[in-house]
């Protein structure tokens, strides 16, 4: 499993870059202390929630996380990303 607090820490890196998720829906992401939201939304996501989906990695897409973390959509966005994962 990688490392949360370098993934963390290249999540916080890239803060109000440009993703995309699988459908293509760009989005942004602000990031403070330990949560980080998506502009696409109205909800914080927990640091906590990132490792849990970094247990279940690799995954096939975004719905293996469905029922594991809140917005699986994003994470999986973000941790199949060269920039947060190089080695996804």
């Amino acid at each position: 499993m990688p490392n949360i607090d370098s993934i963390w820490n290249a999540i916080a890196l890239h803060a109000g870059q440009d993703f995309r998720t699988v459908t293509g829906l760009p989005f942004r992401y602000v990031v403070d202390g330990d949560r980080l939201m998506p502009d696409r939304t109205d909800y914080w996501i927990h640091r906590s929630q990132v490792h849990a989906a970094l247990e279940l990695w690799p995954v096939t897409g975004p719905g293996a996380l469905n029922k594991v973390v809140r917005g699986p959509s994003y994470l999986y966005a973000l941790l199949a990303d060269r920039r947060i994962m190089p080695d996804s």
